[in-house]
Formats: C-alpha cells, sequence, structure tokens
C-alpha cells in the first residue's frame, strides 16, 4: 500500500511536469516563429561565413538570389537553407554564366575565386576548389560541407539562447500558477482522491497523448493550460506565505519545478510511461505480475541448484 502511494505521487508530479513543458516548449516556438529567430540565427551564420558582417556585401546578393528568395515566407529570411541550395547559389554569385548561359571551367573558376577582394573570404573557399581535383562537382560538394560546418555552430547559438529562453519561460510558468513542488508533493500525499484521480488522469494521457502541434499557437496553448487545470490540485496563488521560513520553501519549491520543467515535455512524457507501466490496474494484473515473477526465481534457484550440484560432482 505505501508503495503503491509513493508511485502515485511520483506519477502525479511528473504528470504535472508534462503539462508545465507542453505549455512551455508551444511559448517558446511562439516567439521563435514571431521574432523569427533561426531566421536571424541563420542570417548571422551565413554573415560570418561570407564575411560580410553587416550584410552589405555578398552576404545581401546571397539573400537576393533568386534561389534563396524563393524560401522566403512573407517577405521574411529563411529559417533552414539547404546546403545544396546554398552552393548553387553562392557559385552563382561568385561565378556567373556568361551571356549565352555557358558555364565556367574549373581554371577559370579558380581564377575568379582568386579574385575575390576580401581576402578571407578567398582563403576560405581557395581550399575548397584545390581539393576538389579538378572536377566542378566537388567543388560543390565540398562548398556544401564547409556550409553544414558552419551550420553546426549556428544550432550551437540557437540551442544556447533556446535554453536560456526555456529556463525564464520555465520560471515564468512556475510562478505564474504557484506550481510549487513541495506543495504539489505534500497534497498528492495527503489526499488519497486527489492521488488517484492525477494518476488516472496520466493514465489516459498515456492511450491518447496530447502532442505539439506542427504549428504552435496561443490556443493550444490555452487547451494545455486547461488540462492542467483540470487537476484539481491547488495552482495559483489563493494564498501567499506567511513567514521567513514559508517563503523559503515557497521558493525552493518553486525553483525545483522551473529546472525540472525545462528539462522538455519529450523528457517528461518518457519518464510518465515508463512510471505509469509500474503502476498495477487491478487484482488481476498484480497476481499475474507475481506469478511471472515467481516462475522467474524458481527458475533462477533451479539454475543455481544444477550449478552447484555440477560444482560438487567435478570436486569430488
Amino acid at each position: 500500500m505505501f508503495g503503491s502511494q509513493i508511485l502515485e505521487v511520483v506519477i502525479g508530479i511528473i504528470f504535472v511536469y508534462w503539462l508545465l513543458s507542453l505549455i512551455i516548449s508551444t511559448l517558446n516556438e511562439v516567439f521563435s516563429r514571431i521574432f523569427s529567430m533561426r531566421a536571424r540565427d541563420l542570417e548571422k551564420g551565413i554573415r560570418n561565413l561570407l564575411e560580410d558582417s553587416k550584410g552589405t556585401e555578398y552576404a545581401k546578393k546571397f539573400y537576393d538570389h533568386s534561389l534563396i528568395r524563393g524560401l522566403k515566407r512573407k517577405g521574411k529570411n529563411p529559417s533552414y537553407i539547404p546546403s545544396r541550395t546554398f552552393a548553387l547559389a553562392l557559385m552563382d554569385i561568385i561565378t556567373p554564366a556568361d551571356v549565352k548561359g555557358s558555364l565556367k571551367k574549373f581554371e577559370e573558376v579558380r581564377d575568379i575565386v582568386d579574385k575575390i577582394q576580401i581576402d578571407k573570404l578567398r582563403e576560405a573557399i581557395l581550399p575548397l576548389i584545390d581539393k576538389a581535383e579538378f572536377r566542378l562537382n566537388r567543388v560543390y560538394e565540398n562548398i556544401e560541407d564547409w556550409f553544414n560546418d558552419a551550420m553546426e555552430s549556428v544550432s550551437s547559438w540557437y540551442k544556447q539562447k533556446t535554453q536560456v529562453i526555456v529556463l525564464l519561460l520555465a520560471l515564468i510558468v512556475s510562478v505564474g500558477f504557484n506550481a510549487d513542488t513541495l506543495m504539489i508533493t505534500n497534497n498528492l500525499y495527503e489526499d488519497a482522491a486527489l492521488r488517484a484521480q492525477v494518476a488516472a488522469m496520466a493514465e489516459e494521457a498515456i492511450r491518447h497523448p496530447v502532442s505539439p502541434e506542427s504549428e504552435p499557437s496561443l490556443e493550444k496553448i490555452k487547451q494545455y493550460q486547461e488540462k492542467l487545470l483540470e487537476v484539481q490540485l491547488p495552482l495559483g496563488w489563493y494564498e501567499t506565505p506567511k513567514g521567513i521560513g514559508d517563503w523559503v520553501m515557497k521558493i525552493l519549491g518553486l525553483l525545483l519545478t522551473t529546472i525540472a520543467v525545462s528539462l522538455g515535455a519529450p523528457f517528461w512524457f518518457d519518464l510518465l510511461n515508463k512510471f505509469v507501466s509500474l503502476r498495477p490496474t487491478g487484482k488481476k494484473s498484480m497476481s499475474l505480475s507475481l506469478r511471472k515473477m515467481n516462475q522467474k526465481l524458481f527458475l533462477l534457484s533451479d539454475l543455481y541448484f544444477i550449478d552447484f550440484a555440477y560444482m560438487i560432482r567435478n570436486f569430488s
């Protein structure tokens, strides 16, 4: 009974963490789209790659190229550019075809690149050409690899920025809902009916998971919020701590929630799935589990007995 009670408390806490994480991840996606965070980081990476920090030379020509304009949405720069598209657009800017549409030969391409006025850009592209073994298709492949390597740094910038934003959103949401881990744990532990209700909701969530949509929206956030409020926990600031000790415990509980929900919804959903699978659904399932466990124990004991008899026989 005691073990089942603790298990239901853990399931309840993880369930709340998961719902809060869904709200935070959706908010993060909404803000990312509104402020074009991915597109801005991508543009910053391309400016660094093309040695054009102000975006007035090769970076401007690149974003004005027809291949890149086709990736823009509503006049905004794209948040993703395929490496092949980057290579084609860049080479067309640096070594455009002549009036007749004839493509440049390998030697002509190298000569043109060798005349680029921006030293760092010229020094970056020339080795890519020299390693191509006089094959233009290899030049394009090398430029693609160069772009992909640079995009790893862009992804790292974006992840670091996102981690900070998610942590701030986690703090705001945790404080806004007064989602105090210590308070939630205490309420679940003391209220058997609440504990059973939350555990049942968690099982239902596992059977019919609520997953973020491809197009996050404020309506989706509202849906997650309503789902969270269905859990009849004392969320919200109905009363405030009275003494210094109460405030210390409140801040500690909110910080625990903030750190926990910043780990992300997928993490908590996977953990919820594992803990829910441990919860017995009735006497039949419990007896079945015990029967299987006994069978394994008997099998192990038989194996140990055979090994022991074999050892005695060899010793004698």
